[in-house]
């Protein structure tokens, strides 16, 4: 079988990381795999990169969004340099395609893999793609959108709505999901703050929750707050005599996601990637400042489709968040509604299909094709 040579590039959040990590695992799942990673050097990809067997670079890129004008300047001044050397490393890699997950580096990546004549994609994560993503496209042989709208921002033909990839581990720790509420258990929230920290969703849900304790309902809650806020939340739980579960990060949020009713949250693409894929109800506080909006759209997706409530951070208060979780909790009936609801959004094998899709791209599916469907009749095999 072919060997892959898969040059991924892209970075700075887990956002960006998570699904070019997602398609890299399933590609190594059907065809030799050799995979380097050009991202930004930020402290988010060491950490998580450094667990991999992968080759890691950092290409050092100044953004060109949010700068003034001598800064714009300078920035389009050195891509040319950029462009060069990523130009070296995909002639050492031998990359046989280059696949860019957003983030500012990814776009002298795909420059120089158009440069060379090597097929490349992208991947856009949320419904309104990023700046770099949207010049990147003008390299890329095939986009990969997570969002059906999303394609309104991209022309021609080359635009696939296959989803956003998740890691194999959390759909595997997630598989024993029951829809039901059980009447006769305390309510289970998972509050997720977001791995870098959420200081606003922290602070209004944390205080939600203490309402709702004060007023004697019966609920277990585990908060994940980033690593900046876990004592603070923490120690104001414990002065409401609360016994919540505080986590910096949950490494297995698939078996978090198992274990809950509902899951409050941010509007991350990758969150909602999750949830959908697992068919969990939502209220979603999007990221007042993320950037145009995007969080806004991806969760305006999730309550038109009656999977989540959503609400604008600035205009919510404690209260009014602790009524409207307050009365899903007492409509089990509306809440297996919104799970499947939410099921019905996701699309759990968004990994697979990009894979399949990328593999085409790089004229290497046939051989792969015709393996994977052997394994897939052997393992059927097995099983009768």
């Amino acid at each position: 079988m072919k060997e892959i040579r898969l040059l991924i590039a892209g970075g700075g959040t887990g956002g960006h990381l998570f699904p070019g990590i997602a398609i890299a695992e399933e590609l190594s799942s059907m065809c030799p795999l050799h995979v380097k990673w050009i991202g930004t050097g930020r402290p988010v990809e060491e950490k998580v990169l450094s667990k991999r067997p992968w080759q890691y670079q950092i290409l050092h890129v100044s953004p060109l969004k949010g700068r003034n004008l001598g800064g714009l300047f300078t920035a389009v001044l050195s891509l040319p340099v950029s462009v060069a050397r990523a130009v070296s490393a995909i002639r050492r890699f031998r990359a046989d395609i280059v696949l860019g997950v957003g983030g500012y580096v990814s776009g002298p990546v795909l420059l120089a893999g158009k440069i060379l004549r090597i097929p490349t994609a992208i991947h856009e994560q949320n419904y309104l793609p990023g700046l770099a993503n949207k010049l990147a496209a003008r390299f890329a042989d095939r986009i990969y959108t997570s969002f059906q709208g999303s394609s309104r921002y991209f022309k021609g033909k080359k635009v696939e709505c296959l989803g956003n990839p998740i890691r194999r581990q959390i759909l595997e720790d997630a598989m024993d999901l029951s829809t039901n509420v059980d009447p006769y258990r305390h309510f289970r929230i998972l509050v997720l703050g977001g791995s870098q920290g959420a200081t606003g969703l922290n602070r209004i849900v944390s205080s939600a929750l203490k309402i709702m304790h004060q007023s004697g309902l019966r609920f277990q809650a585990i908060h994940q707050t980033g690593p900046r806020e876990r004592d603070v939340i923490s120690d104001s739980y414990k002065s409401s005599g609360m016994n919540v579960k505080v986590e910096s990060f949950i490494e297995r949020i698939g078996i978090a996601y198992s274990w809950a009713d509902l899951i409050i949250c941010r509007a991350g693409a990758s969150t909602l990637a999750e949830i959908t894929a697992v068919g969990k109800p939502a209220i979603c506080i999007p990221f007042p400042y993320a950037a145009d909006g995007h969080q806004d759209l991806n969760a305006k997706t999730l309550c038109e489709a009656g999977a989540a409530l959503c609400f604008n951070e600035r205009d919510l208060g404690a209260v009014a968040l602790a009524s409207n979780i307050e009365t899903l909790m007492s409509d089990p009936v509306r809440l297996v509604e919104m799970g499947k609801r939410s099921k019905g959004l996701g699309k759990p094998d968004a990994a697979k299909e990009i894979a399949l899709s990328m593999l085409k791209l790089c004229n290497c599916d046939s051989e792969i094709f015709s393996d994977v469907t052997e394994m897939e009749g052997e393992q059927l095999k097995s099983h009768v």
